[in-house]
């Protein structure tokens, strides 16, 4: 996505530590790994885009984001790329849809019902917070 490179590139030259999933990912970080990088970070910053729901990690992490934004004041600010943000709070058209397939990809029987119960739980606390929404900026 060009968007996050962008943006991860601008907060690195401004000196700020990032942590980027796509990069850390790709160099076979597990999630263990990546759920104390949630936790160990200061601020939180989610792009939500069309595709966001088709990845369980990032689903994860965002229960984590969430969690550590209540229970430890973790600063979170979510950013709706090119997806209006009722959207991710209803699980509206195929982001509703990505949700439910990687759940069950992932999933089955009552642990299904829990894991998508989870997730939009998540979804709808992130997407009720004030953030940006990039079809407003260019």
């Amino acid at each position: 996505m060009k968007f996050v490179s962008h943006l991860h590139s601008a907060l690195s030259n401004a000196g700020v530590n990032t942590f980027f999933d796509e990069a850390n990912l790709d160099k076979g970080m597990q999630l263990q790994e990546l759920m104390r990088a949630v936790e160990g970070s200061q601020i939180a910053i989610v792009v939500f885009s069309k595709s966001y729901t088709e990845s369980t990690w990032c689903l994860d992490e965002l229960e984590q984001i969430i969690k550590c934004n209540q229970t430890q004041g973790q600063s979170f600010l979510p950013v709706f790329y090119e997806i209006d943000p009722s959207d991710v709070r209803r699980l509206k058209g195929d982001f509703g849809k990505s949700l439910e397939e990687a759940a069950k990809r992932r999933y089955s029987g009552e642990q299904l019902e829990q894991a998508f119960a989870r997730w939009s739980r998540a979804l709808n606390k992130a997407a009720g917070i004030s953030g940006y929404d990039s079809r407003n900026f260019r």
